[in-house]
């Protein structure tokens, strides 16, 4: 439930960013490739303050992975890999992007902000195969359509508006973890 918590506490803050500072008034990222959710890093008014906010909601995803118990009864492996990409978020608040065109910290933000963005959910979707077999499927198909429709929206809008793509793999995001989160806290193992 932890990652729930998180994961809710992390839109609304970006909500609230987003209405309060949208990124493409800022005309300096415009001379960058194009503009991003994590280029609020980059804004002195509220850089920290995201900063901030993914790397608390890393963490609680994190110990969610770590602490929930009924994990402990999925296969090792794939309980690792989970838990490491439930943690990825606090990178991209360690690492937040600089405005330099090539930097290290701009190519480990972009790992973390992946394997968070895609490798978490996908996890957590076959960590709910040994709850829930059919809501399993269900959830697979719902995050490759979701993330297809993502694609095509990116070549859509181009790097320009990468926000967009973002903004609909963070729905996805949300929508596999809390509707698995929900199926795990009811169902004992099958």
């Amino acid at each position: 439930m932890l990652d729930v918590i998180g994961l809710l506490y992390f839109t609304i803050s970006n909500l609230y960013l987003l209405g309060s500072f949208p990124i493409h008034i800022f005309e300096f990222l415009d001379l960058r490739t194009g503009y991003a959710v994590s280029d609020y890093a980059l804004l002195f008014e509220v850089g920290t303050y995201f900063n901030v906010s993914a790397i608390i909601t890393g963490l609680l995803c994190g110990l969610d992975a770590i602490t929930n118990l009924k994990y402990k009864r999925i296969r090792k492996s794939l309980y690792n890999i989970h838990a490491i990409a439930a943690f990825s978020l606090v990178g991209i608040g360690i690492f937040p992007l600089t405005g330099a065109v090539v930097d290290t910290n701009k190519v480990l933000h972009w790992i973390f902000a992946l394997t968070f963005m895609l490798i978490y959910p996908l996890t957590r979707i076959f960590v709910l195969r040994y709850f829930n077999k059919k809501l399993f499927k269900k959830l697979l198909i719902l995050y490759i359509g979701l993330n297809i429709a993502a694609l095509g929206v990116y070549m859509y809008v181009s790097i320009r508006y990468i926000a967009y793509p973002e903004y609909l793999m963070w729905l996805n995001l949300l929508a596999v973890i809390i509707l698995s989160q929900i199926a795990i806290s009811k169902k004992k193992k099958e």
